[in-house]
């Protein structure tokens, strides 16, 4: 039986129909046969796992190229599951087979080169929860989409194991009767999303990794951080919180460095900012981001709108405007 046979969406000879229907569950793209070629025949399957989804494309009877014409908006794990993918990912590139996977991270741009009789794993995982995710293992606001290393060695104990779990999920999903659940409240999404965290490498490892080997946070950074989520557009000054911490300016900033991995100053920006775009996404009529952005402490909007597109990547006008 074929990967995910049962999830089939598409099997088809139009290279055309292809595209559009995978551009459905993925990035925009322009997908092309790379020489001569008497005829691809292609299938695609797609399996709804709530906050994660999984695509599964082959293509046999050409080799591809495939240029993504937008940037990716989620976090895209590519898996080989035969023959090969050559991905280029900004100046990296990465030659995708049964060693090496690669993630791609939102807003970036890739090309591929797709090998005849190529299959390819998708595991796309939404940005909001992975971020969500990452936050709670954490226990702070995660400022920016989390930057991935595009290369997966699945050599590494971690990465090699997170792949076999897929694997074993994809074989479960294929089996009628098994234990493997789809739709939105399957236990999967949540433990591809901690392993895929904790497995490969990204900007947030350490803070990770130090909190896996740290002790409990001290008693005095917990009051101060209460105080900033209960409350995050108060006047919120290094003075004020450390006396709410009942320790020095020094002690604090060293306390949020050590177990945060932020100054309290970019904490309580990343609260903020978390916030503001709540509230953006959820805005009625007449809202306007003058209002939003006073409302959570911003008092100089265009500054406000400066840092906000450097953690979500548009204006906060857009995210305002797509949400009403």
């Amino acid at each position: 039986m074929a990967t995910l046979e049962r999830f089939l969406v598409l099997r088809t000879s139009d290279i055309d129909e292809f595209r559009v229907n995978l551009a459905q569950h993925l990035t925009p793209h322009k997908l092309t046969p790379v020489g001569t070629t008497s005829g691809v025949h292609t299938d695609l399957s797609v399996v709804d796992l709530g906050p994660v989804r999984l695509i599964h494309g082959h293509n046999a009877g050409a080799e591809l190229g495939v240029r993504l014409t937008e940037q990716v908006s989620y976090y895209d794990v590519n898996l080989a599951l035969s023959g090969s993918n050559l991905l280029r990912v900004g100046s990296e590139e990465t030659v995708l087979d049964e060693r090496t996977a690669a993630v791609i991270s939102p807003r970036m741009l890739a090309t591929m080169r797709l090998s005849d009789g190529y299959s390819q794993l998708h595991v796309r995982i939404e940005r909001p929860a992975l971020e969500r995710q990452l936050e709670e293992m954490l226990g702070r606001d995660v400022p920016g989409p989390i930057r991935f290393r595009a290369e997966m060695d699945l050599a590494h104990p971690a990465t090699a194991s997170w792949s076999r779990a897929v694997r074993l999920l994809l074989r479960e999903l294929d089996t009628p009767g098994g234990l493997a659940m789809t739709g939105e409240h399957n236990p999967w999404s949540r433990f591809l999303m901690t392993g895929l965290l904790l497995a490969q490498p990204h900007n947030h490892s350490e803070q990770l990794e130090r909190l896996q080997h740290t002790a409990p946070r001290p008693a005095a950074l917990r009051r101060v951080i209460d105080l900033i989520e209960r409350d995050p557009a108060a006047e919120l000054t290094l003075e004020r919180l450390s006396q709410a911490a009942g320790v020095t300016p020094r002690s604090l900033q060293r306390h949020f460095k050590e177990y945060v991995g932020l100054s309290p100053r970019e904490y309580v920006l990343s609260v903020r900012l978390s916030r503001a775009h709540h509230d953006l996404r959820q805005a009625g009529p007449g809202v306007t981001v003058t209002e939003v952005a006073l409302r959570w402490g911003f008092g100089h909007v265009p500054r406000f709108a400066g840092v906000y597109q450097e953690r979500y990547g548009v204006p906060p006008s857009v995210t305002l405007r797509d949400h009403v």
